[in-house]
This record gives structure tokens, sequence and C-alpha cells, in this order.
């Protein structure tokens, strides 16, 4: 009679737990019982504990599990815990695939809990452990939608514990409370919490809550339909992360001297340096840097540029990812009033920062955002500067709205200072419908433009609706002054003015067929030159895509462009595109191979003429696993434009290749290296981490910098153009 008692009051707990009013917050279960924490699921309270009830999110939303998991969560007063059971009726077939830290892949089974610490809606972390321990956390913004909402670089303190048995994998994870940012009210936290597990052979997803995939792939991380959860009794203890490091090195570049001479200079190093973390309250974090290094950051891809506008390359250092979005200023595209990599970054080289500080989190209803940092001074060239920002937004009517400003400076010790301002704003009108505003205005010593000038300014309106499934659309307007100067900002291209239209629509097929998805769209745009008030460029882009229920992708994508050229560029050393206008017409085909065995492809090839020639590229990305122990990625595009009125030929190969290989989860080695035909040089990136501990590092890392055709310049350029061996090696502390 106790047994049915006991079940009935679980039965009852369950039904509350998960079928409340859908606007009252789930009430998470805490508990005070000890836990062996071994990645084995078998303490008896766990059963106490109700299921997630999960559905299948991929590969047919709301379709049989093929699978058995169980999932249950608890939290006490330090950590919120996941007790993950994962049965397979085929564990032999369970794909394990790297021990490395952060190895996301879909080749990979795995289980993930996400957060939306501040359940604002728009922001999310994923914590996600593989069957081999590998573990992985990122973060969400823009609410999972449009093509920049996720960061695998950013980090957290956390830990998890796996094990395989003979009927599948079992996993313990455990969250600390002090490695998140949350608002306290009535000793009360009201968190959106999800969770899924995935199976790689099949490409399955199981998740919870119930979230369908109408918002793009990302759609299972959405923050605004996570369910809202309610943890009572938690503290934000608040801790003092303190993280000293040691760092020494050799190496060489060379410079050019008064004479036009190569001459060598030797880099050895030896430096110590300083981070601190600390919540100043329940909603504001801050990160102290003290003679700040980056020498550990993964090094860039190298890319083949074939337009006159400039190259995005995101960001990747750990001190700029906390809540990032926070200092989202963005227009159309990646332009930006604030982009992080114009710190401590010139011309892809780093630059030594003597520290500074970044603060971020609520203050009342007001979301914050403060940077500042110095530099040191580098060479002649590169002179001490100091880099400002100021971020402020509200939520304004609801939850998607919100409206802020932004301030950004800039000062050099050579005089040349730079500020930029500026006002935006999301509304959401009605159901899945955007108006976004943005308007900035910057100034410049070296300028003598007046302070309210159009030519300074910049001014991006839009209307959109975000749904991803059925009836889509959106219409822009940009105008981007001459003067406009950004010193801490990215802007692809100035002085223009653009109306941009979209409309497409993505049909979700039968689930009894393997194809999934059929998405068409056509997007238009017209450009004029603030200058002249002629037209500049004129595109125009159809597109035909189709999913199947694995994963696989085909996309054919027709585009017209007609360009006016204003001023000459360069597409290489031979080749310049010279001012004249051009009508270019192009047909791309893209494919991805199912990700769910051990090896995948991306392919992509294009034809077309294009400034006068014509054009033919391909490129292959490969991805293999060898074994948990060992991996390999790659890279290859070629590139060939037959102009065939100047008797000229570009061509370009552009190669990558990686090898990671992996001995357990504490350490890591990969092999990174890259070859530009364009620009005649290879580089070569070696990296080797020993990480214990989360905040305990040791890392060794080896650049170098190889002239493919030293003698195509007179004086000879160096065979090995730069060198740098380094020893890192960091500690955290905890008060």
């Amino acid at each position: 009679m106790r047994i049915i008692i006991a079940y009935l009051i679980i039965f009852l707990c369950s039904g509350y737990l998960y079928a409340q009013d859908a606007n009252a917050p789930v009430k998470a279960v805490k508990l005070s019982q000890e836990i062996n924490f071994d990645g084995i699921v078998d303490e008896a309270f766990w059963g106490s504990i109700p299921k997630v009830p999960l559905v299948m999110h991929w590969p047919s939303f709301g379709g049989s599990l093929t699978e058995n998991t169980e999932i249950r969560m608890y939290y006490d007063d330090e950590y919120i815990y996941i007790g993950a059971i994962c049965y397979d009726s085929e564990p032999d077939k369970m794909q394990e695939i790297s021990f490395k830290r952060d190895a996301i892949s879909e080749q990979a089974d795995a289980i993930a809990l996400v957060l939306d610490p501040y359940d604002d809606n728009e922001n999310a972390l994923v914590f996600s452990v593989t069957i081999t321990g590998s573990r992985a956390d990122y973060s969400i913004k823009n609410d999972a939608q449009g093509g920049d909402t996720w960061n695998l670089s950013w980090n957290s303190y956390w830990d998890a514990k796996v094990t395989t048995t003979s009927e599948g994998w079992q996993s313990e994870m455990r969250i600390p409370f002090s490695s998140l940012r949350f608002q306290v009210e009535d000793d009360k936290v009201v968190m959106g919490v999800g969770a899924y597990r995935y199976i790689a052979r099949k490409r399955e997803m199981q998740i919870y809550p119930e979230i369908p995939p109408d918002w793009g792939f990302w759609s299972f991380t959405k923050p605004s339909m996570l369910a809202s959860t309610e943890f009572e009794g938690v503290k934000n203890k608040r801790p003092w992360y303190t993280s000293p490091y040691i760092l020494g090195g050799t190496g060489y570049h060379y410079e050019e001297d008064d004479l036009g001479n190569n001459v060598k200079i030797n880099d050895d190093d030896l430096q110590i340096g300083l981070d601190i973390q600390h919540a100043f309250s329940d909603n504001l974090n801050a990160d102290f840097t003290i003679n700040t290094d980056f020498a550990q950051v993964e090094a860039d891809n190298q890319t083949i540029n074939l337009s006159r506008f400039s190259l995005f390359f995101p960001e990747k250092r750990r001190f700029f990812l906390e809540r990032s979005s926070t200092f989202d200023f963005k227009a159309d595209g990646n332009n930006n009033l604030f982009y992080s990599r114009r710190i401590g970054i010139e011309d892809g080289e780093l630059i030594p920062m003597l520290g500074g500080a970044r603060l971020v989190g609520r203050v009342g209803d007001w979301d914050i955002g403060v940077i500042n940092l110095q530099s040191r001074k580098l060479n002649d060239d590169i002179a001490v500067e100091n880099f400002g920002v100021l971020r402020l937004r509200r939520n304004v009517l609801n939850q998607r709205s919100y409206v802020g400003g932004m301030f950004t400076s800039r000062f050099n010790a050579d005089g040349r200072d730079n500020f930029a301002y500026g006002f935006d704003g999301i509304i959401n009108v009605f159901g899945e419908d955007y108006l976004k505003i943005n308007l900035a205005q910057s100034q410049d010593s070296e300028e003598d433009s007046g302070l309210n000038t159009l030519d300074r300014s910049r001014l991006y309106l839009e209307w959109e609706n975000r749904q991803s499934k059925g009836f889509g659309y959106g219409f822009s307007y940009s105008n981007v002054g001459d003067d406009y100067n950004p010193g801490l900002g990215f802007e692809r291209r100035f002085n223009f003015t653009e109306i941009q239209s979209e409309i497409g629509y993505i049909w979700f097929v039968d689930e009894s067929l393997k194809l999934r998805t059929i998405e068409i769209s056509a997007n238009a745009g017209t450009s004029f030159s603030n200058s002249t008030n002629k037209l500049e460029t004129r595109t125009f882009e159809g597109e035909l895509g189709l999913g199947w229920d694995r994963g696989n992708n085909l996309g054919i994508r027709i585009e017209q462009l007609k360009d006016r050229v204003p001023e000459a560029f360069d597409l290489s050393d031979e080749i310049e595109i010279v001012a004249n206008e051009y009508d270019n017409t192009t047909l791309t085909l893209t494919y991805q191979t199912a990700p769910v065995g051990l090896l995948l492809a991306n392919f992509e090839s294009q034809i077309g003429t294009f400034y006068g020639g014509d054009i033919i590229t391909a490129s292959i990305a490969p991805e293999f696993v060898v074994s948990k122990y060992l991996q390999f990625t790659g890279f290859y595009q070629y590139s060939n434009i037959d102009f065939a009125d100047l008797n000229e030929t570009f061509e370009s190969h552009l190669a990558r290749i990686n090898m990671t290989v992996s001995l357990n989860v504490r350490w890591t080695a990969s092999t990174f290296a890259q070859v530009n035909t364009l620009n005649e040089i290879s580089a070569v990136n070696f990296r080797l981490r020993f990480n214990p501990v989360d905040g305990n590092d040791f890392y060794l890392v080896y650049n170098e910098v190889i002239n493919n055709n030293p003698d195509s310049v007179v004086p000879r350029l160096p065979v090995s153009e730069t060198r740098a061996i380094l020893a890192k090696y960091v500690h955290t502390f905890r008060f």
C-alpha cells in the first residue's frame, strides 16, 4: 500500500512539475542528499525525481523515440545536477569522436542542459557532454535566430562524469550556481531550462521542453521557448576567480629597414599577468586583466577575398565573450558599432595589452556593458591606445523589445582620437514581426566635418518576420556616410544608400517522406552612391534548398550583380579590377552530407561571370573521425577566373588541415596547417593543452609563417617570416 501511495505522490509531483499553467514557472526539485559524483546514476534518490518528458525534435518532430532516455534534474545550495541514463539497443554503434574540450559535433552522441539564467528570452548557455566525457559549453544569443547565434569560445566552470554500460551510457553533470549570473527576487530565481539527448548515427534529438524546429537549426536552444523554472532558496555566492599566469617564449620576425632590407628581430619574452572575475551583485559581473595575453587563442582561418569589401573574422578571446550580445549594436550583416577585434589585434597581429576591465550585467531594468582597455606600444607604427565602450539598453513594451544606446572611444598617443555613439531599438510589433532601428554617428580628430552631419552618420531601418516556417519576409533601408568612421566598429562599405527586400517560404514535408524541408527564397537590393546619387550596385538572388531527415542538404543559388565600381581594386598583385560597370551572374551549388557517421563533407561549386571574366570555384570541407583519439578536418578551395580580354588568369589554391590528438579529457594536441597561394604564404600552428581542472591550464604553442615564393621580390624574402614558441601556465584560485 505504501508503495502505491509513493508512486501516486511521484505521479502527482510529475504532473505538477511538468504540466502546470503555461504562464507559471515549473518548480525545480531541491534535495540535500549527498551524491557520489562518478557518472553512474545509481543513488536511490534519483528514482524519486520525475523524469524530464522528452519529445522528438529531429528527425521527425513529435515522432516516436527510438531509444529510451531518462534525464532527471535537481539542485541543492551549490549546484544544479543532471542525471542521465541513455539506453541504446546497439551500444556498439554509439559514436565517440573525441576527448577534446569543446569538440562539439553532430557526429557525437551527447546530452546537454540548456539554461537561460536571467530568463530574458534572448540569451542561453549550453552545457554538453559526450560519451567520452568531452565537455562543451557555449553561449546562445539573439534568441537563437540569425547567422550569428552561438559562440563555442565561451567557457565556464562546471563538471561532468560519464560511464558506458552494456545497455548504453550514463552521465552525471553539475553546474555550480557560482558559475551563473541570475537575478534573485523574494528568495527565488527563475531560469529558462531545457535538456536534450542526441543520438548521432540516427540524427535523433530528444528534447525538453517541446520546441518545434520552426526557427531553423538552433531551435532546440531557443531561449524564449525554454521552460521557465523556479529555484527557491538559491544564493549568489559571488566568488573571486583569480587567475595569475606566467608565459615564456622565444621567436623572431622580420622588419624592413630604411634601405628596404629585411632585418631579423628576436622576440624573446618572459612575462606574468593576472585575470580576475567577480560578480559585484547578483546581476553584475566584472573581469579585470593586467598584462593581458591571448597567446593560447586559436589562429584565424586564411581566406580568399574576391570582393572589394572588408572581410569579417569572429571573436575567439574569452575576455570578450560572456553576455557578448549586450554589446551588439548591429545593422545589416556583420556591420556593428562595436567589433571587439579592433582591440588588441592589428592586421591579424596581436597587440600587447597593459590591462583593463569589463563589466556586464543588469542594474534595475537596464542591461549595462562597460569595457576599458589600454594597449602597450608595439613599434613606431602602432602607438599606445585606450579603448572604451559603454552600452545601455532596457526592455520596453515586452521581453522581445528593447531600446538602448552605445558610446565608444579610441584615444591614440599620437593624438588621433575617435568617438562613436548611437541609438538603437528592436520592437516586437506582433507575432514574429520585428521593427529594428539603428542610428549611429562618429567623430574623428583627423576630420573637420561638423558633429551632426549625415556624412558622419549611419542609419539602418528593418522590418522582418523571423519565423523560419511558412512565409517569411524582410525589408530594410541603409544609409552610410562617406566620413562615418566607428573606430571600434566593423563596417563593410561606406558612402552609399541601399534598399533591400527578401521573401521566402519553407515547407515542412509530410514526415512519411525522407525529404523533410523545401525552402525557396528571393532577395533583391539596390544601392546608390551618396556622392553622385548614381546606381552603385543592384543584386538579385534566388535560392532553392532541400533538407532530408538525416541532415543532408542541397542548395541551388543563382545571383545577379550589377556593380558600378567607383575605384579600381586589386584582385591580386598582377590583376586589377578597373573602375567600370560590370554585370556578374553566378550559379552556386552546395551539398552537405548527412552528419550521422564518422565521415562527412561539405561541397560547394560556382560557375559564372565575374568582373569581365569567367569564374569557376570549387571547395570541399571533409571531417573524418579515425577514433576518439584522432580526428582530421580539412578544407580545400580552388578558384579560377579567366579574363580573356586582358589575356590574364587569376588562379588560387587555399588549403587547411587540422589534426587533433586527444589522449583523454585532460591532454589535447592539435596541429593546424594552411597554404594560401594568393598571398604566397603557409602557416603552421601547434597547440598542446593540459587541462586537469577548469581554470588550470598549461599551453605549449608553436606558430610559424613561411613564404612560399621568397624570390618573388627584391630583396629576397626570408623563407620563415615569423616564428614563435610559447609556453603558458594559468592557475585559478577561488576565494
